[in-house]
């Protein structure tokens, strides 16, 4: 079944899967290659005999578990009491290796509410879980396959670089006045440096490695004195003093990162400048207030409207490549960008690809959505179910040539569906966990 190619077609309630029809650019000869290409997949596989549809590896869980999906590792967590309480509870998280689904450790981590972050480095789980009703947070490290603490910080954790033995926490509750960052050490949760950040200002992490980790931290004031600080010594590598509009004190910061520049700037415009000494390199009438800034558009950066609509800015010099009104959502697939209407018509509307540079429409997926990080191969995975059915079909887009590999269906499932470059990881009706193969090769089940 994975072997399949299938470009044209339309999705029935039925078990034979296909995209809706591929849009392209017309040309004369396209109906005629199509008709011969049928006739020869007809030929070639009319005598194979179809292989039987993929079972998934199921992982245990619960109604109420939580499940929480990084590229190799999933986490289960048992459900919290039936009722709400602020004692300690002892929560077991369950770690599984990616594709396989093999069973690695259980590890028990005491918490007073909600688990909403786990991950884990080496032989540490962290999780993180809210403290209280008032809006406070804290992160407990726990030895792998143990109940044993190895430190608590109250913090919630953002992010862990296992390379530098440090894990990036961040304290928020406004109400208190308590705005903190830390860069703890992993081992022992020793601090290794603490920004308190100043009254009216506004501090975001940038920078991030191919880990995934943020290697800067920019603040900055409302006086426009802005401080770049790097995530692992806590030592600030650039600061300067910066023109920034009178709003700023009134309406708040607007500061964006995007990639290697920083956005500065309100209703009259955005000045960018470069995150590694803070010169100036562009200036621009963009309006930043009511928007927000999507810095990976295929190299370029989309300026979103909070209600659709996005601008693309050349990050070199600032000049407005193209606009459009019809897309509110973007995401980065090679070369081109696979961009979405807003949420609520995004049943209707398709997943279209298009040049980041210019704006042109390269054709589009229908209606399968995009679910996971870009492929080695340059291909996406898409999903599609239809309301109130518990069929998921899975897929392989590939943008370059808008040709949709059909991989198969995940039945009986509740539609929570996380997607690795290798696995999609569906809730079944039943709370389990499906594991669904998007490779060739079968997977084989651990312990």
């Amino acid at each position: 079944m994975g072997d399949v190619v299938i470009e044209l077609g339309e999705l029935h309630h039925e078990r034979q899967p296909a995209p809706l029809p591929v849009r392209r650019s017309p040309h004369p000869y396209r109906a005629g290659l199509a008709l011969a290409a049928a006739v020869l997949l007809a030929l070639v596989t009319g005598a194979v005999p179809r292989e039987a549809p993929w079972r998934p590896v199921i992982v245990p869980a619960r109604l109420g578990d939580a499940m929480f999906v990084e590229h190799d590792r999933l986490y289960v967590v048992d459900a919290p009491p039936a009722q709400p309480t602020t004692a300690v509870q002892s929560r077991i998280v369950s770690t599984y290796a990616l594709p396989g689904g093999e069973l690695l450790h259980r590890s028990t981590a005491a918490v007073t509410g909600a688990v909403f972050s786990v991950t884990s480095a080496g032989s540490t789980v962290l999780v993180s879980y809210r403290v209280d009703t008032m809006g406070a947070e804290a992160t407990v490290a726990v030895a792998a396959g143990t109940d044993r603490a190895l430190w608590r910080a109250p913090a919630r954790m953002l992010s862990v670089s296992a390379a530098d033995g440090l894990v990036l926490l961040h304290e928020n509750i406004p109400e208190s006045g308590k705005l903190s960052w830390y860069g703890v050490d992993l081992a022992t949760g020793r601090h290794r440096w603490v920004l308190r950040e100043p009254a009216l200002a506004y501090t975001v992490e940038t920078g991030y490695g191919a880990d995934g980790f943020p290697h800067r931290l920019v603040t900055a004031a409302v006086d426009g004195h802005l401080d770049v600080r790097d995530t692992v010594s806590g030592r600030v590598v650039t600061a300067a003093d910066l023109p920034v509009p009178p709003s700023w004190s009134r309406r708040g910061i607007t500061l964006w990162p995007a990639g290697e520049i920083l956005l500065v700037g309100g209703p009259a415009g955005v000045t960018a400048y470069a995150l590694s000494d803070l010169t100036e390199r562009w200036a621009s009438p963009l309006d930043l207030s009511g928007r927000w800034v999507e810095p990976d558009c295929a190299g370029e950066i989309c300026l979103f409207g909070y209600r659709g609509g996005v601008q693309v800015v050349d990050p070199v010099t600032g000049a407005v490549r193209w606009t459009s009104p019809r897309w509110a959502a973007a995401a980065a697939a090679g070369t081109y960008l696979l961009v979405a209407g807003r949420e609520e018509d995004q049943a209707r509307s398709p997943l279209a690809v298009v040049d980041p540079r210019t704006g042109e429409v390269h054709g589009d997926f229908g209606l399968w959505r995009p679910a996971g990080r870009v492929r080695a191969d340059g291909t996406v995975i898409g999903i599609r179910q239809l309301i109130g059915d518990d069929i998921v079909w899975y897929a392989s887009l590939d943008p370059r040539t808008l040709a949709v590999r059909v991989l198969g269906e995940a039945t009986d499932v509740s539609g929570d569906c996380q997607a690795t470059t290798q696995v999609l990881v569906c809730r079944a009706l039943d709370a389990s966990v499906a594991l669904w193969p998007l490779t060739d090769g079968r997977i084989v089940t651990g312990g």
